[in-house]
């Protein structure tokens, strides 16, 4: 299935991967990732460890993240097999991507003097590794 736009609800203030996910579609998604395979009750089983919540809620949600592309659901007997349609890391770096795009298409001089800025206040060597992708783009365009 084809992966939908990730962020359309950027919550900055937010933790992880709820920043572009509800907080139990962020939870199932981390328990998906870990397991690789899982069906509602497996997922069910791991949350309520740590919540009271229903196993129909658990069921939509792992229904909506199949409808945003997240998941795959192939029909095994009588349940689901979810798996997910896009790696943890493949994920990030879609998140990271949208996100700056964003940014950049509106805001783009604000947005860039930003990240030096929190580069720089971050770890002084960190302006070192942005030069070095610079330059190696740079030489890229000039062969």
């Amino acid at each position: 299935m084809l992966l939908k736009r990730l962020i359309s609800d950027f919550k900055p203030h937010k933790i992880g991967y709820k920043k572009v996910l509800g907080d139990l579609e962020a939870e199932i998604m981390k328990i998906v990732w870990q397991v690789n395979k899982a069906t509602v009750r497996d997922v069910y089983e791991k949350l309520r460890l740590e919540r009271t919540l229903a196993y129909t809620t658990v069921m939509t949600i792992m229904g909506r993240l199949a409808e945003k592309g997240l998941l795959d659901k192939e029909p095994v007997g009588n349940a689901y097999v979810y798996t997910p349609t896009i790696s943890e890391p493949d994920f990030i770096k879609k998140v990271v991507s949208e996100v700056l795009e964003g940014l950049m298409e509106e805001f783009s001089e604000p947005t860039i003097s930003h990240m030096v800025e929190m580069l720089d206040l971050k770890d002084q060597s960190n302006i070192n590794k942005l030069e070095a992708i610079i330059q190696k783009r740079r030489s890229k365009g000039a062969k």
